[in-house]
């Protein structure tokens, strides 16, 4: 593993801004170590599609379009934000949208706080709309950005610089706070994210990065008037974990390996999400399959999105390797709609499932009948 991602981003260390040498640094740590949370799972294991032995369907004909943020995507599916600002992130959007761009999925860039700082970034940004011209395309800034002012005309430069079709306002507190660096005054941000979501016409997205989103969370991303949210539960990648390992500060590194399990497993995140909130859902965080992707699917979720997998991808420098993942990950979809006798999605959102373990517990901790799930009707 080592050897690889040192082959992957060797040559590509030039010394950038703060930002972008933070987001190569955090890349890195990805490839060399594991940062999968450590006693916590998504909660994908706790759900079982309901097994249709006599489905009476064409497997070649299931359709697994959809329509998100006005645009249709072959799969529902989305390459979540990894990266930007830097060389590397460069060539890694650059094969990661022509895979978008074949496939026909859809594809999220890493903060563009770098790009913003630094005019000369931007083309690790832009690269992405270029080999994409009509996939879906999503950008990204920090919350922290957002409660330090960032303003209207900041913001129309992020949806210009990749003619974005929408935008994610990533929350990390965590995150930030476990980085010696980090941005910790959030004091205003509900305020001024309210405001220039009322300005902008382009849909924004909520977006966690590995701890999901509360109940009480989403009420006030509803307030604030978010069009989506994007999951990003406990169960996969803990960026507390991966500050953790970057930073030289000992306080900084215990707090970080006390945190690293922080927050709500995806499932159970999805589900408060799918029943509490008027507007798109993204299922993710830990998403490894397409099976994971119907398990998401089937709990209401409008897409699940995935990143870590496609950071490996990428490791031979082609675009082949990308889309190889991608038609495995719709292989798998489609097989699950085919043994669950759902010809299209719609059809597998209402799939009867079981939810058992210790998410059907939190389920009824919240006020929500597992059993509803497995007797409702297509």
């Amino acid at each position: 593993m080592e050897t690889d991602s040192k082959k992957l981003i060797g040559d590509q260390k030039q010394k950038g801004t703060v930002t972008s040498d933070r987001k190569l640094a955090h890349l890195q740590i990805c490839l060399e170590n594991d940062v999968q949370a450590k006693t916590i799972t998504t909660g994908l294991e706790d759900i079982t599609l309901v097994h249709c032995a006599t489905t009476d369907l064409n497997f070649d004909e299931i359709d697994l379009s959809v329509e998100i943020f006005g645009k249709k995507l072959d799969l529902p599916f989305i390459i979540s934000g990894m990266t930007g600002g830097h060389a590397f992130a460069h060539k890694l959007n650059h094969f990661l949208s022509k895979a978008v761009n074949d496939t026909k999925i859809g594809m999220g860039v890493g903060s563009q706080r770098a790009a913003l700082e630094d005019i000369k970034v931007r083309e690790s940004f832009d690269i992405v709309r270029k080999n994409a011209p009509n996939s879906l395309i999503i950008g990204n800034i920090g919350a922290g950005q957002i409660a330090q002012g960032l303003t209207s005309l900041e913001f129309q430069e992020l949806v210009d610089m990749i003619k974005a079709d929408a935008i994610a306002i990533h929350f990390n507190p965590l995150q930030e706070v476990i980085q010696p660096e980090g941005d910790i005054d959030l004091k205003r941000l509900h305020e001024n994210a309210h405001s220039l979501i009322k300005e902008f016409q382009v849909p924004v997205i909520a977006k966690e990065v590995g701890s999901g989103f509360s109940l009480k969370d989403i009420k006030n991303i509803e307030k604030m008037g978010f069009k989506a949210i994007d999951i990003q539960g406990v169960g996969g990648t803990s960026w507390a974990g991966v500050e953790s390992i970057r930073t030289l500060s000992l306080k900084h590194k215990k707090t970080g390996d006390i945190f690293w399990d922080w927050g709500l497993p995806t499932t159970l995140s999805t589900i408060l999400a799918v029943n509490n909130f008027n507007g798109s859902v993204i299922g993710s965080g830990g998403v490894r399959t397409g099976l994971d992707i119907a398990k998401l699917i089937s709990l209401g979720a409008n897409a699940a999105g995935m990143a870590i997998p496609f950071l490996f991808s990428v490791q031979k420098h082609s675009t082949t390797e990308v889309i190889e993942r991608i038609q495995e990950i719709e292989y798998q979809l489609r097989l699950a709609c085919f043994l669950t006798g759902s010809e299209n999605i719609s059809e597998l959102k209402r799939a009867p499932i079981i939810i058992e373990g210790r998410t059907a517990e939190l389920m009824r901790i919240y006020g929500i009948d597992p059993s509803n799930y497995l007797h409702r009707k297509k």
